[in-house]
């Protein structure tokens, strides 16, 4: 879940086909006939345009796979093969964690381009497979509209077959919450999945080679997972088929009322549902309680559809006792419209419900679970390719266990708990694998009780997030009880956030929303190869009662610490290598975070923190990235408590480059726009909800006595008057007033701007209280600029 999720209700389309180009309904039935149905029931050339499958690995870089990591997250059916590490005479990317770029969005955050027909990847295979799922990326068309190309497959130096490769579902642009526009920059979701099945098994120590032949584009290929994939299941006896109530295995004729009325046939009579081998065209809800969906497998089994979706009821009747088995859903999802369900699996699913060997694809999320409802089973499913986010179990959920499940390249979290209205509790997260999240977190948990996060892998975060994540934020529930975090590894997790231009922890916590006091323990976790700081805490309230136990922080491009809120933690046995930056902890916090230390720690601790401008990361664990460029803007440069203060500009912007928060935002308008020195983007709280507030975080007690409002200088925007209350804390907590509230105008004739000076006064959190505008209802500010005189 982003940081806007939860309140966009956004459209953003595809432009229109350039002549010459597929549409989007004339390309899914050109992929569709690539092999969807007809090739599965004649077991042959079986290309699809995604793909499901204890644990074999190819040979990696040590360190560097997420799927190399021993006894954590999934075990999973296939090999992975990465293709910078096979044989190539393409470009092999240089490893790079520059968010939108193809080496950073390539796992491992590398990969390799075929720049030129005739060029190829060669995988050497060290374990018997009968199907393989491509990663790959073909760059996008001028305008955005859709296309697809070729990309020969070779088996032992033969041709085997070509697999049809499209942009249709990647390159998204602009901010949230995106469009298919390149005019609009900032691409990011750069890759895709395609997947076949061969006519029969290749046995290790196969060439398998991925060769542009006739491509008018560059190709850059990933990755390749390799799996034998057992023979199709049958139907069990006394089931009923589908096929029995006019469902088409052809993917003709769409099958939405017949999976419905067969549904509720099987519901009725108690007894399972069975969907044989062949592609179901379903363009639709299929509603479900009480009831067992059976598929043949996830690779013979497919429902297919624009808005295709298994839901259950919605609460305060929720469906139970649905098992949901061995089938793909795959949908045609090609924009981020938070409005729309157009999720793989939805609804409410509780009362000892399971969801196992699903292979979703292609949808908005995954798994989005709306409750309250408690007892359900997510295991062993494999997610791919999400425009947001992987699973979220959202607003009550309680009992559930997510376990042994695959997810890569999803648009937003990876695993997301949200206790939005209603505390989700007792729930686990165990034994996951979550690659490269393209925006946001792997692994989240936003408010609730009693949850725990375990034996998992998170691996190549993008921006806007970190590996882990523990917070109070999107209003959700308060943290309560005790939430633990337990043998989970991170790798190259954390990002530079572009809106506060620092970077984000492989582990972070965010009391945004509330003071975090409850219990929270932090045990036996490794934090490998870092973008930036290894653990972090950052905005809002204070965040106390952390306690972290034998956590390895091994690799981290800045700080093994950065500490930008209040709070406490306890460290006991915790050790730090490989650091980045000389002095291991961040803070300009003074005595406000209060550091106690147990036993065996080494590495990282200081008593004089850092505190001044944000440096550049450097690699230095085994393996380890290129570095990045550095940050476009000035971050504080105050003084440790301990130091001298630096050589400042008295005239500088203090709120440039430090944290800023608010009450609300709407649409793609949210508090980081306000101190990103860019007068041409703004922050608008929500609407018709006055008072508001927006407020800086300035790091560190200091000499304030001048405020600069801005709002864009277009002429579009008519001159309006601004009631504001201008208050101050030194704690975060307790305010005073500053200046009383008073009307403002901007008059974008006079360079749309206002300008509020006082007594200069000691100020950390600098607060403006929105009452009234004329302009529009709600507060705006493109710029809030702060001045010491």
């Amino acid at each position: 879940m982003s940081e806007q999720y939860a309140s966009q209700q956004a459209t953003s389309q595809r432009s229109g086909p350039a002549p010459g180009s597929a549409s989007r309904t004339s390309l899914m039935v050109t992929l569709l006939a690539a092999g969807l149905a007809v090739a599965l029931v004649a077991l042959g050339l079986t290309a699809v345009t995604s793909g499901a499958a204890a644990v074999t690995r190819s040979a990696k870089i040590t360190g560097k796979s997420a799927l190399a990591i021993p006894g954590r997250g999934a075990t999973v059916p296939f090999t992975e093969y990465e293709a910078e590490n096979a044989s190539t005479n393409g470009s092999v990317l240089t490893s790079s964690r520059t968010a939108g770029t193809l080496a950073s969005e390539g796992s491992g955050r590398s990969a390799v381009t075929l720049n030129n027909n005739g060029q190829y990847v060669d995988f050497t295979l060290t374990a018997a497979a009968n199907a393989v799922d491509l990663t790959y990326s073909v760059p996008d068309s001028g305008n955005g509209s859709d296309y697809t190309t070729p990309i020969a497959v070779y088996v032992n130096g033969s041709k085997n077959r070509d697999l049809t490769l499209t942009n249709r579902y990647s390159w998204y642009y602009g901010s949230y919450p995106f469009t298919n526009n390149p005019g609009d920059g900032k691409q990011h979701h750069l890759y895709d999945d395609v997947r076949t099945m061969f006519s029969s098994t290749l046995p290790a120590g196969t060439h398998v080679k991925f060769q542009r032949d006739a491509s008018s584009v560059a190709i850059t290929v990933d990755t390749t997972d390799f799996e034998q994939v057992a023979a199709a299941i049958g139907q069990p006896a006394g089931a009923l088929s589908v096929t029995s109530y006019g469902a088409d295995p052809s993917g003709a004729a769409d099958s939405g009322q017949a999976f419905t009325n067969a549904v509720n046939a099987a519901s009725s009579q108690g007894k399972v549902l069975y969907i044989p081998q062949g592609t179901y065209t379903i363009n639709q809800h299929v509603i479900v309680n009480n009831v067992t969906l059976q598929g043949a497998g996830p690779w013979y089994s497919t429902l297919h559809g624009n808005g295709v979706g298994v839901y259950g009821n919605y609460a305060p009747n929720p469906s139970s006792n649905v098992h949901l088995q061995d089938f793909a859903i795959i949908g045609e999802t090609t924009d981020r419209n938070d409005g729309a369900q157009v999720n793989a699996i939805g609804g409410s699913l509780g009362g000892g419900s399971v969801v196992q060997d699903i292979w979703m694809q292609h949808t908005k999320v995954g798994l989005w679970l709306d409750g309250p409802f408690d007892g359900l089973t997510v295991r062993n499913n494999r997610i791919l390719d999400m425009t947001a986010d992987g699973l979220n179990l959202h607003d009550g959920i309680s009992n559930t266990t997510v376990t042994q499940n695959f997810l890569r390249n999803t648009g937003d979290d990876g695993l997301a708990m949200w206790s939005d209205q209603n505390a989700d509790h007792n729930n686990t997260f165990s034994f996951n694998t979550v690659e490269l999240p393209i925006l946001a977190n792997n692994i989240a948990i936003y408010g609730g009780h009693d949850n725990s996060v375990t034996d998992n892998v998170v691996s190549d975060t993008q921006t806007q997030g970190g590996g882990l994540h523990v917070a109070n934020r999107f209003n959700s529930v308060l943290l309560a009880g005790t939430t633990t975090l337990a043998r989970n590894t991170t790798l190259r997790a954390g990002v530079l956030d572009p809106n506060w231009q620092f970077g984000v922890g492989a582990l972070w916590f965010d009391p945004l929303n509330g003071a975090m006091n409850s219990t929270i323990n932090v045990t036996d976790t490794d934090l490998l190869d870092s973008s930036y700081e290894g653990i972090q805490w950052v905005e809002g309230s204070s965040v106390t009662n952390v306690s972290f136990t034998n956590v390895t922080i091994d690799g981290a491009g800045t700080f093994a610490l950065q500490l930008q809120t209040n709070g406490s933690a306890t460290f006991t046995n915790v050790t730090a290598a490989h650091i980045g930056y000389a002095n291991p902890i961040y803070s300009c916090l003074g005595n406000g975070f209060t550091i106690n230390q147990g036993s065996g720690n080494s590495g990282w601790y200081t008593a004089t923190p850092y505190c001044g401008p944000w440096p550049a990361p450097v690699y230095t664990y085994p393996g380890g990235g290129t570095t990045p460029p550095p940050p476009t803007s000035a971050p504080p440069t105050s003084a440790p408590p301990t130091s001298p203060p630096p050589t400042q500009d008295p005239n500088a912007n203090l709120a440039l480059g430090h944290p800023m928060t608010a009450s609300s935002f709407t649409d793609v308008y949210p508090s980081g726009n306000a101190n990103d020195g860019n007068a041409n983007t703004y922050w608008e709280s929500q609407n018709n909800a006055f008072p508001q507030w927006l407020q800086s975080d300035l790091g560190t007690s200091t000499s304030v006595g001048r405020i600069v409002l801005k709002l864009p200088p277009a002429s579009a925007w008519g001159t309006r008057t601004q009631t504001i209350t201008v208050t101050s804390s030194t704690d975060g907590s307790n305010f005073g007033t500053v200046v009383g509230s008073a009307g403002y105008t901007f008059n974008p004739a006079a360079g749309n701007t206002a300008t509020i000076t006082f007594t200069p006064r000691t100020i950390r959190y600098l607060r403006l209280t929105f009452t009234a505008n004329t302009g529009w209802p709600a507060g705006q500010t493109s710029e809030f600029e702060i001045y010491h005189t």
